[in-house]
């Protein structure tokens, strides 16, 4: 079945809302869910002051897997009754600590499906409500579907160019405590940093089609890899450094986009802001004084008076 008509969502407007706009708000967990997890974060991380960290990356993969199974504990039922036959992945809480340096950049999420036949999405929730200080995630709506393409930290931000663009149409968005943001891969999504006095912690699933297979894509001097994949491999290897022991299924070249300003506009929709000319001013155009007196200065009527005087003689 075709991603553009596959429905994944059970909630019909719902589903119509994430294919449109790359995203969809929802409320998931319950107030004792959202302690509960707290708790469980808090054991695990006694004087957590690291500014920007995610259970996912730490170096050990039975740590990995442990956090990842309290959180899929309780998402996976609530899940089943938002999704239509899909199968989450692997979890991690992700932590800004206070007054930290935490911001993070626009960016997509990687590429886990064949996007040409399917998606695949992210649950994002907050343990604690956002504010304008405690480093909200923002979005930008629609910009899942600008480009198709290939993304890893190995393959260059399409969007690097233009960062600062991004960040003033991103929309932020103030969740409360057990809201769920659900977000295409592909959308263009950021952060900036917790500047609040109380550590920001949130949880984060991947979510895919139980009919997709998993893929893991990498840049190899400038080719394109595609590997099998599976959770588990995201779960023990370091995700960054390559593929591992991967199964390689295709190589081909790519085409790297970079988005200009006048691309970014157009996916925007709107006409790029108009650059008003400077103007140097001359002393006549910026002289206030009728015609006359610009002409017949004082220095002007003597030069004259004297030329008449001594050309009579």
């Amino acid at each position: 079945m075709n991603q553009n008509t596959r429905p994944y969502l059970i909630d019909s407007d719902l589903d119509k809302q994430l294919a449109e706009n790359g995203f969809v708000v929802v409320p998931m967990l319950s107030s004792k869910e959202v302690d509960g997890l707290r708790n469980t974060f808090d054991e695990a991380h006694q004087n957590h002051t690291v500014p920007f960290y995610a259970t996912g990356h730490h170096e050990s993969s039975e740590f990995r897997k442990k956090m990842s199974n309290a959180i899929s504990s309780v998402l996976d039922p609530v899940a089943s009754n938002l999704f239509n036959d899909c199968d989450l992945l692997g979890a991690s809480f992700i932590s800004k600590a206070a007054n930290s340096e935490s911001s993070l950049q626009p960016h997509q999420d990687w590429n886990i499906v064949d996007e040409a036949e399917f998606r695949s999405f992210n649950i994002w929730i907050p343990l604690v409500d956002l504010d304008e200080t405690n480093g909200a995630i923002e979005v930008l709506p629609k910009s899942h579907n600008w480009i198709r393409g290939y993304r890893h930290s190995s393959i260059n931000c399409a969007y690097r160019k233009v960062h600062s663009l991004v960040w003033d149409n991103m929309k932020p968005l103030y969740l409360r405590a057990g809201e769920a943001l659900i977000y295409d891969h592909a959308l263009l999504h950021a952060s900036k940093a917790n500047t609040s006095s109380q550590n920001r912690i949130a949880i984060a699933c991947g979510i895919m089609p139980t009919e997709a297979k998993m893929h893991f894509y990498w840049n190899n001097n400038g080719m394109i890899e595609q590997y099998e994949s599976n959770t588990d491999f995201f779960m023990t290897e370091n995700i960054f450094n390559g593929p591992a022991k991967l199964k390689k299924m295709a190589q081909f070249g790519y085409d790297f986009p970079v988005v200009e300003e006048a691309d970014f506009y157009r996916f925007l929709g709107i006409k790029p802001p108009q650059v008003e000319p400077i103007s140097v001013k001359t002393q006549e155009s910026s002289d206030s004084r009728p015609r006359f007196w610009k002409v017949y200065t004082p220095m002007n009527i003597l030069r004259e008076i004297n030329y008449r005087l001594t050309s009579k003689k």
